[in-house]
Parts: structure tokens; sequence; C-alpha cells
């Protein structure tokens, strides 16, 4: 089978995508899940398009593998707490807005306030602050790169983003028992003879949105300001695999890409 692939360099100013696995208190994964990122390239080809939700369809079929990378050298770690209005669902549940309304027109802002504060929640998350990314696409058919242009977003709501680069490549399948690679993969852990070099583990989504122990190259490391606070940094990082048996991987110019 032959295959390409696509890849473009992003700035994302912040960027949180939640841990599948956590709810309110949303710690962020080190980067872009692949089910992500073939969401991504769904809403690209959607708008280059015009074809709406059968992007969704044509990005599943097509897509083989997407992962992403860290690029800048430090990527600091954020909590904040998000205090959101929640108007449109639990307002219109409970009525209150309706009595919102009828406050506000009687002129008690009291009432009307407290009304509209009982339509608020709060919630934990985590954001990765100033990081530049790298994302590749490994595809059975031929797509444009100059498409990946039209992304605005990769993960949550404010996760905005900046699409500094998009180019196309040569990607070839190799059958290998040693890699090395700087990309997040997920081999059972049965598979792996050993593995050298930084690298975190977390569940994540793979492209066809089932959940996987990823690997993901990078380094924690802790930083201090010029005035000694301390806070948390990713570092891209490489990592040299062995593994107990063949297995194929993608090579994207210079770069591998594990499968699975």
């Amino acid at each position: 089978m032959a295959l390409t692939a696509v890849c473009a360099k992003i700035n994302v100013p912040i960027f949180s995508i939640k841990q599948p696995e956590t709810f309110q208190i949303a710690t962020s994964v080190p980067t872009p899940q692949p089910s992500t990122l073939v969401g991504a390239l769904a809403y690209c080809l959607g708008v280059q398009r015009g074809i709406g939700l059968k992007a969704q369809e044509i990005a599943r079929g097509t897509v083989v593998a997407a992962r992403a990378k860290l690029v800048s050298e430090a990527t600091s770690i954020n909590p904040v707490i998000l205090r959101r209005f929640r108007v449109l669902d639990k307002g219109l549940e409970d009525k209150d807005l309706e009595r919102g309304y009828y406050a506000l027109r009687a002129g008690d802002f009291d009432a009307f306030r407290k009304i509209m504060e009982g339509l608020t929640d709060a919630l934990y998350r985590e954001y990765l602050f100033r990081s530049t990314l790298k994302c590749a696409w490994i595809l059975k058919a031929h797509l444009e790169s100059k498409m990946l242009y039209l992304l605005q977003r990769l993960g949550d709501t404010e996760s905005l983003v900046n699409v500094v680069e998009a180019w196309s490549t040569d990607c070839r399948p190799l059958l290998v028992d040693n890699v090395s690679t700087d990309y997040p993969f997920a081999v059972t852990p049965d598979l792996i003879d050993a593995i050298r070099g930084s690298y975190t583990t977390v569940k994540m989504c793979d492209e066809a949105r089932e959940l996987k122990l990823f690997y993901v190259p990078c380094k924690r490391e802790v930083k201090s300001t010029p005035t000694g606070v301390k806070y948390f940094v990713y570092a891209p990082a490489k990592v040299d695999v062995r593994l107990k048996e063949a297995r194929e991987v993608f090579a994207v110019g210079e770069e591998y890409v594990v499968r699975g």
C-alpha cells in the first residue's frame, strides 16, 4: 500500500486536552491525542470541501496514523480554575433563566444577580503554555497539505492555534525491532524489551478512539523563576525502543512513527 504524509508546525499559546479518564479535575495530556488529530484533519477537510460531517468519515478512512510531538524547548504546565455560566442547559431545565428575566424586568437586580450566580460552576483544568508542536498524519491517499492552514483550534475551546508551516512528504513502512522516535507510541509492555530515554506514560485515545497506554517521549522538569518560584515544564525528548519482535513503523522524512 502506497502511503503519503502531511505535516504541520503549529504554535499553541495555550493548550489543553484533558486525559480521557478525568472529569472535573481535568489534567491535560502532554501532546494531542491521535483521535484529536484525526478530528483536526476532518475539520480542515470539511471547511475546504464544504462537506460538513462527511469529512469525519473521509478522515477516519484515510488516516493510518496521526501523531504530534513537542518542538519548543520548554512548555510550562499551569493549573487554572474556570468559572462557567451554564445558562443554556441548567438555566432552561430549572427555569432559572425565566425567573431571572422577570426579576430583571421588575428592576430587582439583587435577585437577578443571585439567580445568575446560581447558574455557574467551576472546574480545575491544566493548561500547557507557549507550546510548539509538530504534527504528522500518515495517509492512504493524497490530501493537500495547504488545507491544514484552515486549522483554528486543537483541543479544548480555548486552545486556539496558529499553523506556521504545512507540507507534504514521502512515507514508507518498515519492519524493525529497534527504533528511535520522538513521537508517542502505543506498544503493549509485553512486546517491549527495553526503552532508553525520557518519557511519560499516559492513557490516550488512538486514531479509532480506542483507549490505549501511550509512551510519550518528553522530559518533565522543574524550573525556577528569578524570584525562586518553581514550576513544571515539559521538554522534548527522543527514546530508543528495542522490541521483542519486529513491528511496522513509518519513516516520515528522517523521523519514525511507531504504528499502534
